[in-house]
């Protein structure tokens, strides 16, 4: 099985990025991520400190997909999500919504905990250990214009931070560049709503495994999506968080009326009774809302 090795890492989502793997459209294959900060982890007794930082977000690969091109969607199965043993997660103040009432606490600079991941589960203290929920934090294609830093994130994908992006679910990315030029990185081994803390999430390495096939893009597809056996995912990424709901809740009625035979106000009338919506993180650029629906809702009137 081919692998995009953690050799290899990018700060930022680039077409100019040399590509370091090829991968035919149904293939499966897997990839090594890094922490999010870089190697400086290397056991249970390591703290986060800034001055150990050598990456921000760092991603794996530039993954170019045959056949690829801009009337394309990628269709990223997620197999399995293979966490290291060790994680972390750290409070960064400024990086917080809450930057004036931590002010206000006095609680110095920031605040670390490294942890232990065995038997799928994060072993917070001696009192309490919780269940993992692995989920990938950054995947993204290249623009076709610009380059982004691997903090930010867009109708391209990047630092969207969604649980659903996990073992059994899909995401589809709009393909802007011939190859696409897949990269993937972030992962948690799992992590609240709202990423409060700033730094995860228990920040951790991976080995994935996915297989990422083409279909064609939807007219009315603009941001990336996602499906579960249950349920389908739009996605929305802006500030203030209010125009990241907006953008989710038009997003997934677009693809209620485009793939599944709904009018707009049907969709919407709908939604108003049975759809789901958070706000996944408050701390990148751009604030991360989904907003989804059960599929044994998606039955339109006839």
């Amino acid at each position: 099985m081919k692998i995009a090795t953690r050799d290899i890492l990018y700060n930022e989502i680039s077409r100019f990025n040399p590509v370091t793997l090829r991968i035919k459209p149904g293939e499966v294959f897997q990839i090594e991520t890094e922490l999010n900060t870089g190697d400086w982890l290397q056991n249970e007794n390591d703290q986060w400190s800034p001055e150990k930082a050598t990456w921000r977000n760092p991603t794996s690969g530039c993954i170019y997909i045959e056949e690829a091109t801009a009337k394309d969607v990628l269709a990223i199965k997620i197999k399995n999500i293979e966490l290291s043993n060790i994680g972390y997660t750290a409070l960064i103040p400024r990086c917080t919504p809450f930057p004036d009432w931590i002010r206000k606490k006095d609680w110095g600079g920031v605040i670390s905990k490294t942890v232990k991941i065995e038997n799928d589960h994060v072993y917070w203290s001696k009192n309490l250990k919780i269940p993992i929920q692995p989920m990938i934090g950054f995947v993204g294609t290249a623009p076709d214009i610009g380059s982004y830093p691997n903090s930010d994130n867009g109708k391209y994908g990047g630092n969207l931070d969604i649980q659903e992006v996990t073992i059994g679910n899909t995401i589809f990315l709009p393909v802007y560049v011939d190859g696409a030029l897949l990269h993937v990185g972030d992962v948690h081994a799992i992590m609240g709503d709202g990423e409060i803390c700033c730094a995860g999430g228990i920040e951790t390495r991976s080995i994935l495994t996915i297989q990422v096939d083409l279909i064609p893009k939807p007219q009315e597809m603009i941001w990336p999506r996602i499906e579960t056996p249950e349920s389908i995912i739009s996605i929305g990424c802006a500030r203030p968080a209010e125009d990241a709901f907006r953008i989710a809740v038009q997003e997934l009625i677009n693809w209620m009326v485009g793939s599944f035979g709904f009018t707009d106000t049907e969709a919407f009338l709908l939604l108003g009774q049975v759809m789901q919506a958070r706000c996944t993180q408050f701390v990148d650029p751009l604030y991360t809302y989904i907003a989804k629906i059960e599929k044994k809702y998606l039955k339109p009137e006839k």
